[in-house]
């Protein structure tokens, strides 16, 4: 049952292709962080999900040495990769990893902020 949401089926197509925060997970899909962070306890539980553990961004990737690693490559290997949600969500997932090179941080709500960067 815990692969039975959406949204954690997006989740899990979105951390098969990197190591996200909750805040950049919640930004891409346009959902509140709360719900992203229930939907990432559950799958971290299950062994669907792996965190680093680095508090307070811990970034999640998706576990390829669990008990189950056939089954969720499986879920993700069936999310369709050329339309509709996951392909917005790579697309997104593009925008947040391109934000975050140029120094750009999840702070707060579902928008990322311009860190101020002194330079040399």
């Amino acid at each position: 049952m815990t692969a039975a949401h959406i949204d954690r089926l997006r989740i899990l197509g979105l951390c098969a292709h990197a190591d996200l925060t909750v805040c950049e997970l919640a930004e891409i899909l346009d959902l509140r962080r709360e719900r992203v962070a229930r939907h990432v306890r559950r799958l971290t539980r299950a062994d669907f999900l792996c965190g680093n553990g680095q508090r307070p961004w811990s970034s999640y990737h998706l576990n390829t040495v669990g008990k189950d690693r056939g089954l969720v490559q499986f879920l993700v290997d069936l999310l369709p990769h050329d339309d509709g949600p996951h392909k917005r969500d790579l697309e997104r997932l593009e925008a947040v990893q391109d934000a975050r090179a140029k120094g750009t941080a999840c702070l707060m709500g579902n928008r990322s902020i311009q860190l101020e960067r002194e330079l040399p």
